[in-house]
C-alpha cells in the first residue's frame, strides 16, 4: 500500500493518492451496482452468497483498505506532539514569517501580530534540536515586528 500511494517519498502523494481513490471508488460503484443484480441470480442460495462475497472483496475492499491504510497510518492523536517532518517544519515557520511581514503594513496589524506571535511560540514549544532554535527566531522575529506595530500605532 506505502509503495503505491507514497512511492518513494515518505508520505502520501496526491499524485498517486487521488488516482488510486478514484479507481477503487469506481469499482466500488460498480460492486453496488452488481450487488443489486444479486437477486436475479437463479440458483442455490450458495451460488448468490458467494457472488455476493466475491463483489464485496473484490470490488468494495480496496476502496476499504486504501482509506484505512490512510487513516491508521497518522498517529497524532489529539493532546499528542505533533511529527512534522523537516520540509513541514520549514513551511510553518516560513509561513509564520511571510505572514508576520505582510500583516506589518496592515491596520490592524498588532492583532494579527499578536495571533501569529501565539502561532509561533506554540511551534517552537513542539519541536526539539535545531528546529526548535529555527522556531524560536521565528518566534522572536515576530514579537520584535509586534512591538514596533504597537509602538506606531501608539505614536511612540
Amino acid at each position: 500500500m506505502r509503495w503505491l500511494l507514497c512511492g518513494s517519498s515518505p508520505t502520501p502523494v496526491a499524485r498517486r493518492v487521488v488516482p488510486a481513490i478514484l479507481v477503487s471508488l469506481l469499482l466500488a460503484l460498480f460492486g453496488t451496482a452488481f450487488l443489486v443484480l444479486a437477486p436475479s441470480i437463479p440458483g442455490p442460495g450458495w451460488l448468490r452468497a458467494t457472488y455476493v462475497m466475491f463483489v464485496v472483496v473484490i470490488l468494495k475492499l480496496p476502496l476499504i483498505a486504501i482509506l484505512w491504510w490512510l487513516i491508521a497510518r497518522n498517529h497524532e492523536w489529539p493532546g499528542t506532539k505533533p511529527t512534522w517532518l523537516p520540509p513541514e517544519q520549514a513551511e510553518i515557520l516560513a509561513y509564520l514569517e511571510k505572514e508576520a511581514d505582510r500583516a506589518a503594513g496592515l491596520q490592524d496589524a498588532v492583532e494579527r501580530l499578536e495571533y501569529l506571535s501565539q502561532e509561533a511560540w506554540h511551534v517552537a514549544d513542539r519541536l526539539d534540536g535545531d528546529a526548535k532554535v529555527d522556531a524560536l527566531t521565528v518566534a522572536l522575529r515576530i514579537d520584535l515586528v509586534r512591538e514596533r506595530a504597537r509602538r506606531e500605532r501608539s505614536g511612540h
